[in-house]
Protein backbone atom coordinates (compact mmCIF):
# COMPACT_ATOMS: atom_id res chain seq x y z
CA UNK A 1 0.00 0.00 0.00
CA UNK A 2 1.82 2.93 -1.55
CA UNK A 3 0.74 5.10 1.27
CA UNK A 4 2.56 3.36 3.81
CA UNK A 5 5.96 4.26 2.51
CA UNK A 6 5.52 8.26 2.62
CA UNK A 7 8.07 9.90 4.74
CA UNK A 8 7.28 13.40 4.62
CA UNK A 9 11.42 14.45 3.32
CA UNK A 10 9.62 17.50 1.50
CA UNK A 11 11.78 20.31 2.08
CA UNK A 12 15.13 18.23 1.99
CA UNK A 13 15.85 19.67 -1.23
CA UNK A 14 13.73 23.09 -0.82
CA UNK A 15 15.81 24.21 2.32
CA UNK A 16 19.13 22.39 2.36
CA UNK A 17 21.01 25.98 2.85
CA UNK A 18 18.57 26.92 5.80
CA UNK A 19 -7.35 -13.52 14.60
CA UNK A 20 -7.21 -15.92 11.71
CA UNK A 21 -9.25 -15.95 8.85
CA UNK A 22 -12.63 -17.71 8.82
CA UNK A 23 -13.81 -17.04 5.28
CA UNK A 24 -13.40 -18.59 1.95
CA UNK A 25 -10.42 -17.44 -0.11
CA UNK A 26 -9.39 -16.65 -3.94
CA UNK A 27 -6.28 -18.36 -5.52
CA UNK A 28 -6.08 -19.23 -8.86
CA UNK A 29 -4.07 -22.74 -8.30
CA UNK A 30 -6.08 -24.08 -5.94
CA UNK A 31 -9.47 -25.05 -4.48
CA UNK A 32 -10.96 -22.80 -1.76
CA UNK A 33 -9.92 -23.17 1.73
CA UNK A 34 -11.95 -24.66 4.42
CA UNK A 35 -13.58 -21.59 6.48
CA UNK A 36 -12.35 -22.74 9.79
CA UNK A 37 -8.91 -22.38 8.14
CA UNK A 38 -6.79 -20.30 7.66
CA UNK A 39 -5.63 -19.00 4.32
CA UNK A 40 -2.56 -20.67 2.56
CA UNK A 41 0.52 -18.05 2.13
CA UNK A 42 0.21 -16.47 -0.92
CA UNK A 43 -3.80 -16.36 -1.27
CA UNK A 44 -5.43 -13.17 -0.52
CA UNK A 45 -8.62 -13.30 1.37
CA UNK A 46 -11.99 -12.60 -0.17
CA UNK A 47 -13.48 -11.10 2.98
CA UNK A 48 -9.79 -8.77 3.03
CA UNK A 49 -10.28 -7.57 -0.35
CA UNK A 50 -14.03 -7.12 -0.18
CA UNK A 51 -13.19 -4.74 3.03
CA UNK A 52 -10.46 -3.01 2.04
CA UNK A 53 -12.29 -2.05 -1.47
CA UNK A 54 -14.93 -0.79 0.46
CA UNK A 55 -13.09 1.35 2.56
CA UNK A 56 -10.82 2.62 -0.74
CA UNK A 57 -14.23 2.96 -3.20
CA UNK A 58 -16.17 4.81 -0.19
CA UNK A 59 -12.80 7.41 0.26
CA UNK A 60 -12.58 7.81 -3.47
CA UNK A 61 -16.24 8.88 -3.54
CA UNK A 62 -15.92 11.38 -0.91
CA UNK A 63 -15.78 14.81 -2.46
CA UNK A 64 -14.29 16.75 0.54
CA UNK A 65 -12.77 15.41 4.03
CA UNK A 66 -10.61 15.74 6.25
CA UNK A 67 -8.79 13.83 9.09
CA UNK A 68 -5.96 13.98 11.83
CA UNK A 69 -3.20 11.55 12.18
CA UNK A 70 -0.29 10.58 14.13
CA UNK A 71 2.48 8.49 12.68
CA UNK A 72 5.39 6.89 14.52
CA UNK A 73 8.84 5.84 12.34
CA UNK A 74 10.87 2.85 13.59
CA UNK A 75 14.96 4.27 12.96
CA UNK A 76 17.38 1.65 13.67
CA UNK A 77 20.62 2.97 15.17
CA UNK A 78 24.06 1.46 14.84
CA UNK A 79 23.85 -0.67 18.23
CA UNK A 80 20.55 -2.05 16.30
CA UNK A 81 17.94 -0.04 18.53
CA UNK A 82 14.82 0.88 17.38
CA UNK A 83 13.91 4.51 18.32
CA UNK A 84 10.63 5.51 17.57
CA UNK A 85 10.03 9.25 17.14
CA UNK A 86 6.46 10.64 15.61
CA UNK A 87 4.81 13.27 14.32
CA UNK A 88 1.15 14.65 13.31
CA UNK A 89 -0.25 14.87 10.42
CA UNK A 90 -3.44 17.67 9.25
CA UNK A 91 -4.97 16.88 6.10
CA UNK A 92 -7.81 18.51 3.99
CA UNK A 93 -8.86 17.10 0.81
CA UNK A 94 -11.19 18.80 -1.89
CA UNK A 95 -11.78 16.83 -5.23
CA UNK A 96 -10.60 17.08 -7.61
CA UNK A 97 -7.74 19.95 -6.79
CA UNK A 98 -7.93 21.38 -3.86
CA UNK A 99 -5.23 20.10 -0.50
CA UNK A 100 -4.04 21.34 2.68
CA UNK A 101 -1.43 19.74 5.12
CA UNK A 102 -0.07 20.26 7.94
CA UNK A 103 3.01 18.54 9.74
CA UNK A 104 4.32 18.78 12.95
CA UNK A 105 7.51 17.07 14.57
CA UNK A 106 9.78 18.11 17.68
CA UNK A 107 12.14 18.91 14.68
CA UNK A 108 10.06 20.90 12.43
CA UNK A 109 6.84 22.54 11.03
CA UNK A 110 6.04 22.91 7.69
CA UNK A 111 2.04 23.30 5.53
CA UNK A 112 1.36 22.20 2.21
CA UNK A 113 -0.79 24.39 -0.10
CA UNK A 114 -2.09 22.90 -3.52
CA UNK A 115 -5.04 24.66 -5.73
CA UNK A 116 -5.19 23.25 -8.82
CA UNK A 117 -2.25 25.02 -10.12
CA UNK A 118 0.37 25.79 -7.55
CA UNK A 119 2.31 23.70 -4.67
CA UNK A 120 3.76 25.76 -1.77
CA UNK A 121 5.18 24.57 0.91
CA UNK A 122 6.31 26.78 3.53
CA UNK A 123 8.74 25.50 6.48
CA UNK A 124 7.12 27.49 9.61
CA UNK A 125 10.38 27.11 11.84
CA UNK A 126 12.56 29.25 9.63
CA UNK A 127 10.03 31.09 8.15
CA UNK A 128 10.75 30.77 4.18
CA UNK A 129 8.44 29.18 1.90
CA UNK A 130 8.68 27.65 -1.99
CA UNK A 131 5.93 27.18 -4.67
CA UNK A 132 6.33 25.47 -8.02
CA UNK A 133 3.72 25.02 -10.70
CA UNK A 134 1.80 22.08 -10.77
CA UNK A 135 -1.02 19.88 -12.86
CA UNK A 136 -4.34 20.52 -12.56
CA UNK A 137 -5.81 16.91 -10.47
CA UNK A 138 -4.73 15.86 -7.28
CA UNK A 139 -3.55 12.99 -8.86
CA UNK A 140 -0.52 14.37 -11.57
CA UNK A 141 0.42 16.52 -8.65
CA UNK A 142 1.34 13.98 -6.73
CA UNK A 143 2.94 12.26 -9.09
CA UNK A 144 4.42 15.63 -10.41
CA UNK A 145 5.50 16.67 -6.89
CA UNK A 146 7.21 12.90 -6.33
CA UNK A 147 8.96 12.74 -9.48
CA UNK A 148 9.87 15.73 -10.63
CA UNK A 149 10.89 17.28 -6.98
CA UNK A 150 11.40 14.43 -4.68
CA UNK A 151 8.48 15.65 -2.59
CA UNK A 152 6.96 12.50 -0.55
CA UNK A 153 3.79 13.66 1.48
CA UNK A 154 2.28 11.68 4.66
CA UNK A 155 -0.57 9.75 3.77
CA UNK A 156 -1.03 11.72 0.79
CA UNK A 157 -2.31 8.56 -0.74
CA UNK A 158 -6.15 9.15 1.31
CA UNK A 159 -6.28 11.83 -1.56
CA UNK A 160 -5.51 10.16 -4.78
CA UNK A 161 -8.97 9.06 -6.70
CA UNK A 162 -8.22 5.29 -7.23
CA UNK A 163 -6.48 4.31 -3.61
CA UNK A 164 -7.58 0.81 -4.08
CA UNK A 165 -5.58 -0.30 -7.08
CA UNK A 166 -2.52 1.83 -5.02
CA UNK A 167 -3.12 -0.49 -2.47
CA UNK A 168 -3.45 -3.62 -4.01
CA UNK A 169 -0.80 -3.07 -6.98
CA UNK A 170 1.93 -5.52 -5.43
CA UNK A 171 0.06 -7.62 -2.59
CA UNK A 172 0.99 -11.21 -2.66
CA UNK A 173 -1.51 -12.36 0.05
CA UNK A 174 -4.11 -10.98 2.17
CA UNK A 175 -5.78 -12.65 5.49
CA UNK A 176 -9.10 -11.37 8.02
CA UNK A 177 -8.17 -11.04 11.05
CA UNK A 178 -11.44 -9.91 12.84
CA UNK A 179 -12.74 -7.45 14.71
CA UNK A 180 -10.40 -5.52 16.67
CA UNK A 181 -10.99 -2.15 18.47
CA UNK A 182 -8.77 1.25 17.44
CA UNK A 183 -9.23 3.50 19.81
CA UNK A 184 -12.52 2.62 20.89
CA UNK A 185 -13.81 2.08 17.51
CA UNK A 186 -14.40 -1.23 16.15
CA UNK A 187 -12.13 -2.30 12.92
CA UNK A 188 -11.58 -4.96 10.53
CA UNK A 189 -8.19 -5.86 11.39
CA UNK A 190 -6.77 -6.79 7.52
CA UNK A 191 -3.18 -8.06 7.03
CA UNK A 192 -1.20 -8.26 3.56
CA UNK A 193 2.43 -9.18 2.38
CA UNK A 194 4.50 -7.75 -0.32
CA UNK A 195 7.88 -8.88 -1.66
CA UNK A 196 9.69 -6.18 0.81
CA UNK A 197 6.77 -5.26 2.95
CA UNK A 198 4.57 -6.90 5.55
CA UNK A 199 1.46 -4.44 6.39
CA UNK A 200 -1.27 -4.10 8.36
CA UNK A 201 -4.78 -1.94 8.19
CA UNK A 202 -7.79 -1.91 10.78
CA UNK A 203 -11.04 -0.68 8.91
CA UNK A 204 -13.66 0.89 10.60
CA UNK A 205 -17.02 -1.64 11.17
CA UNK A 206 -20.08 0.08 10.04
CA UNK A 207 -21.28 2.06 7.36
CA UNK A 208 -18.53 4.34 6.96
CA UNK A 209 -15.59 2.25 6.44
CA UNK A 210 -12.77 4.26 7.20
CA UNK A 211 -9.53 3.83 7.69
CA UNK A 212 -8.61 3.92 10.90
CA UNK A 213 -4.87 2.41 11.80
CA UNK A 214 -2.68 0.88 9.69
CA UNK A 215 1.27 -0.59 10.43
CA UNK A 216 4.19 -1.51 7.68
CA UNK A 217 7.08 -3.66 8.51
CA UNK A 218 9.94 -3.10 6.29
CA UNK A 219 10.80 -6.90 6.65
CA UNK A 220 13.72 -7.01 4.22
CA UNK A 221 15.15 -3.61 6.43
CA UNK A 222 18.03 -4.67 8.98
CA UNK A 223 15.80 -4.88 12.68
CA UNK A 224 12.68 -4.72 10.52
CA UNK A 225 11.63 -1.39 11.83
CA UNK A 226 8.24 -0.16 11.30
CA UNK A 227 5.70 2.51 10.52
CA UNK A 228 2.38 2.85 12.27
CA UNK A 229 -0.05 5.63 11.83
CA UNK A 230 -3.64 6.57 13.77
CA UNK A 231 -6.38 8.28 12.10
CA UNK A 232 -8.59 10.38 14.10
CA UNK A 233 -11.32 13.26 13.49
CA UNK A 234 -12.22 11.99 10.36
CA UNK A 235 -14.59 15.20 9.20
CA UNK A 236 -16.73 14.30 5.43
CA UNK A 237 -18.39 17.42 5.14
CA UNK A 238 -17.39 19.71 2.42
CA UNK A 239 -16.72 23.13 4.98
CA UNK A 240 -13.03 24.26 3.52
CA UNK A 241 -13.91 27.33 1.08
CA UNK A 242 -11.64 27.02 -2.00
CA UNK A 243 -9.91 29.97 -0.73
CA UNK A 244 -8.44 28.09 1.81
CA UNK A 245 -6.20 26.03 -0.41
CA UNK A 246 -4.32 29.58 -1.78
CA UNK A 247 -1.33 29.82 0.20
CA UNK A 248 -0.54 33.79 1.69
CA UNK A 249 2.66 34.13 2.56
CA UNK A 250 3.25 34.97 6.50
CA UNK A 251 5.17 38.44 7.63
CA UNK A 252 8.77 38.56 6.52
CA UNK A 253 8.57 34.96 5.01
CA UNK A 254 11.05 34.37 3.03
CA UNK A 255 10.52 33.02 -0.59
CA UNK A 256 13.48 30.56 -1.96
CA UNK A 257 13.85 28.44 -5.31
CA UNK A 258 12.26 25.20 -5.12
CA UNK A 259 14.85 22.94 -6.20
CA UNK A 260 14.09 19.88 -8.64
CA UNK A 261 15.48 16.29 -8.19
CA UNK A 262 18.24 15.95 -9.73
CA UNK A 263 17.83 12.08 -9.81
CA UNK A 264 14.24 12.68 -11.83
CA UNK A 265 13.98 11.71 -15.18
Amino acid sequence: MKFLFITANALLLVCAGCATAQEQTITSTAAPVASTDAPADNTISSRADGILRSACDYLAQTPAFSFKGEVWREHVNAAGQKIQFSRSVQMDVKRPAGLRLEINSPFTTRGFWYDGKTLTILDRTHNCYSSATMPPTLDTAIDSARDDYGIDLPLIDMAVSDPYTNAMAKVESAKYYGISPVLGVPCHHLAFTQDNVDWQIWIAEGPQPLIRKFVITRKNDPGQPEFTAFITDWNLTDRIADSDFVFTPPTGAAKIEMRKDPSAN
